[in-house]
Parts: C-alpha cells; structure tokens; sequence
C-alpha cells in the first residue's frame, strides 16, 4: 500500500472539518486510518513536518489544506489547522 493511500482516510477526515483546527490524539489518527503509526511518528518530530513531501501522512493534510501547528509527541497530540 502506498504511503498517501494509507493516510487518505486523515485527508478525508480533515476535508470534513471544513478549515476547523482539529486536535487529535495518535490513537485518534490511527483509529482513522485503520493502522497504528509509524514507529517515526513516535521517535521522529521530522515525521510531522509540513514540509516532509516523502511522508504521505504530510501530503495527506497538506492536500486537505491543513498544516500542523502543534505538536506533543510524549502527550502524543497533534493540533492541526488551516492553511488556505
């Protein structure tokens, strides 16, 4: 499975909000795409940078119009806002 195809359900999600900040917990993502993540989303803050375009999960909610604005990996939270 590609890696966008994995996280289309999260650019889906996001397009429903409708420009709307979302916070989401990592439990809250996968439970969206129906797979856990990636051990990098974990380990790696890299994984969540907007401008990672190897990362599907960040062309996922960059393609939605989202960004992330913030980031708590040891809360595991991610807050999600609009940038368009």
């Amino acid at each position: 499975m590609s890696s966008l195809r994995k996280y289309k359900p999260l650019q889906a999600h996001l397009e429903r909000r409708r420009g709307r900040p979302e916070m989401l917990t990592f439990e809250d993502i996968e439970e969206i795409i129906g797979k856990e993540l990636p051990e990098s989303a974990l380990k790696h803050r890299s994984f969540w940078a907007n401008d990672n375009q190897d990362s599907g999960a960040a062309r996922a909610w960059s393609r939605a119009g989202y960004r992330v604005a913030y980031l708590d990996r040891d809360q595991k939270v991610v807050r999600f806002e609009r940038t368009r």
